[in-house]
């Protein structure tokens, strides 16, 4: 009789799997100090290029303030004007006042030494002066006229065309005398002792205009 073969069982090896390693307090601490390195380079990385990143811009802010204000410059503007039109000045307020009849500017020179006098008279086709205010001409004398540079106040004038019409010397002295004296210069006259006083007169009707 044939013989059976006997099936025999493979005993079933259970698979054998490695222990856990046991992981002391000492590599633990190491291991966790590697990934707090690790993360505080990752975190100082981060910092950095913000950091990189703002100094980026600000420098950018700057040159381009800096470039505005060149501009500005440049363009005659000066740099955070304040915008809208400028303040126009107020209108200085001036009155002209001048003789309404040719020829009635009068310049006298008085030349004075000791009780001796010389005058010169100069007539003048016409003048003005510029007053900051309006003159009260309620008491003026036409014929009198006004001396100008004793009555007003001012910072302008002007006299046109003026000829030389007379002039007179004390007849106490010789002819020859008055005719050297009114041949001497100004300053000849100083030289000599002799002291100017000049006035200037506006005769006859006035007119006043405002100009400004």
């Amino acid at each position: 009789m044939p013989t059976r073969a006997r099936k025999t069982k493979r005993a079933k090896t259970k698979r054998m799997t490695k222990p856990a390693r046991k992981v002391t307090v000492k590599q633990a601490k190491k291991s966790a100090g590697k990934r707090t390195a690790k993360n505080a380079t990752k975190k100082g990385r981060k910092a950095a290029k913000k950091i990189s990143k703002n100094v980026v811009t600000k420098k950018s802010s700057a040159r381009k303030a800096v470039k505005r204000s060149k501009g500005a410059v440049l363009a005659g503007k000066a740099p955070n004007a304040p915008s809208g039109k400028p303040e126009t000045p107020t209108a200085r307020t001036a009155w002209r006042i001048s003789p309404e009849i040719s020829r009635s500017v009068l310049k006298i020179d008085i030349w004075k030494k000791g009780y001796l006098k010389i005058e010169y008279l100069k007539v003048y086709r016409t003048g003005w002066i510029v007053v900051d205010q309006k003159p009260d001409l309620a008491e003026y004398n036409p014929e009198e006229g006004v001396d100008i540079f004793e009555e007003f106040e001012f910072d302008e004038h002007e006299l046109y065309d003026g000829s030389e019409e007379a002039s007179i010397v004390a007849n106490e002295l010789p002819a020859e005398e008055r005719q050297r004296l009114l041949a001497l210069s100004e300053a000849e006259l100083a030289d000599e002792g002799w002291t100017l006083e000049s006035v200037t007169r506006f005769r006859g009707p006035l007119v006043v205009e405002q100009v400004g």
